[in-house]
């Protein structure tokens, strides 16, 4: 197919999406505040009257990661929650939806002590201890250097600071998928784990519905050379008037332009996502990605395989690998016990991709659908409905996972 009749398809199904979906929720369950989209996530925190700690982590690679604590109230002796982000965001993830609805809330209220990493080159983690961050040095990662360097940094972290062996780890999305990276390339973190909570776990992504990332697909070679003719290393990355650029473009209460975007990447569910909650969303996301680490999902999107970054020439895949195959993540080695939690109506990560990734690790002890059948990849994190569906479930299941391991 010609790139401009593919452009044009493309075209006529985001229409198809605005006029499909024109209806929007105004009336949600969250007491939340328009400032919120303004303030920090450690700001957050504190106005809802939770106690926060801030740390800087260092990788051995020299990053310097963002790590956001909410200590337990009760010193209740429960084993630490580590959380981790989706793509382009930060651990706003967990917060954002407010006290009594937000995970992170949900479990500090029951005496767990949280701890929320920030990967490598979003809002919060953008240090290094040698490398500036305009520098190519810096931007030269992809999820694989989160999952390899980044996620154990801020496991053993944790486990330091606490006295702990093992920890809960619920990660979303990318941030569920570089704890597989972690437990593969450095098996010995299994042991390290009490139960791995994987919400959409973007491992397999090559069934995705959305319209949007098919063509992203398609284009990646013209993406790919745009970007280095661009000189960019950077990509959607956070900044100061965000909030207010996104309300200009996307006015409430249709919010047509964004809505339209979130719809065909991450599914439709137009009653679940509020009002108020998208314009607080749009002022934390997006929270930055390397442009590196964004073509590497157009690769594992494009050939349906969880492997490491193909440079695409045999002489540098040899030189970087070893070998002029790109290493494979031997998912058997992830033995740590893992929840899965998947939507039907996730275009980013379809639940066919998840039951995929159940069959390839050995030690999945329970799989969830969430029973609303219009759940989107977003709502995981925003629907008005997502502590009745799905947290809930998550919660009851750490609270499983402790009891055993007590």
């Amino acid at each position: 197919m010609a790139r401009s009749s593919v452009i044009a398809l493309f075209l006529v199904c985001l229409g198809s999406v605005v006029a499909g979906h024109a209806v929007y929720n105004s009336s949600a369950p969250f007491v939340v505040e328009d400032e919120d989209a303004l303030l920090t996530v450690p700001q957050l925190i504190r106005k809802y009257g939770y106690e926060v700690e801030e740390y800087q982590v260092p990788t051995e690679d020299g990053y310097l990661l963002a790590l956001y604590r909410i200590p337990s109230r009760t010193n209740s002796g429960k084993h630490p929650v580590f959380m981790m982000h989706s793509l382009f965001s930060s651990c706003s993830d967990w917060v954002l939806i407010g006290p009594k609805h937000g995970l992170a809330y949900l479990l500090a209220d029951r005496g767990y002590d949280i701890w929320m990493g920030n990967a490598r080159g979003t809002r919060y983690s953008r240090n290094h201890e040698r490398l500036a961050v305009n520098s190519a040095e810096f931007w030269d990662f992809t999820f694989h250097e989160i999952g390899f360097y980044d996620v154990p940094a801020l496991i053993d972290f944790v486990l330091d600071r606490t006295g702990f062996s093992k920890l809960h780890y619920i990660g979303f999305s990318q941030g569920a998928m570089t704890s597989f990276i972690a437990l593969t390339s450095r098996p010995q973190y299994n042991a390290k784990i009490v139960q791995l909570q994987a919400l959409s776990p973007a491992v397999y992504m090559y069934r995705s519905l959305s319209s949007f990332i098919r063509l992203g697909v398609t284009l990646r070679q013209e993406i790919e050379a745009a970007f280095d003719a661009a000189g960019l290393l950077e990509v959607v990355p956070h900044f100061e008037q965000q909030y207010h650029f996104w309300k200009w473009l996307c006015p409430a209460p249709q919010q047509t332009a964004c809505r339209t975007i979130i719809y065909n990447v991450a599914g439709a569910n137009p009653k679940q996502l509020d009002v108020k909650m998208l314009q607080i969303f749009l002022g934390h996301f997006p929270a930055g990605a390397s442009v590196k680490q964004a073509l590497h999902y157009l690769q594992i999107i494009t050939d349906g395989i969880f492997r490491q970054f193909d440079y695409e020439y045999p002489t540098k895949n040899a030189l970087v690998y070893g070998s002029s195959t790109v290493p494979r993540y031997n998912l058997s080695r992830a033995t740590a016990p893992v929840r899965t939690y998947y939507g039907y109506n996730d275009n980013v990560v379809n639940y066919l991709n998840v039951l995929q990734l159940e069959r390839e690790i050995p030690n999945v002890v329970g799989s969830y659908a969430v029973p609303d059948k219009r759940f989107t990849h977003a709502d995981f994190i925003l629907a008005n409905n997502v502590k009745e569906v799905l947290y809930d479930e998550v919660v009851r299941n750490v609270e499983r996972a402790e009891r055993d391991a007590s």
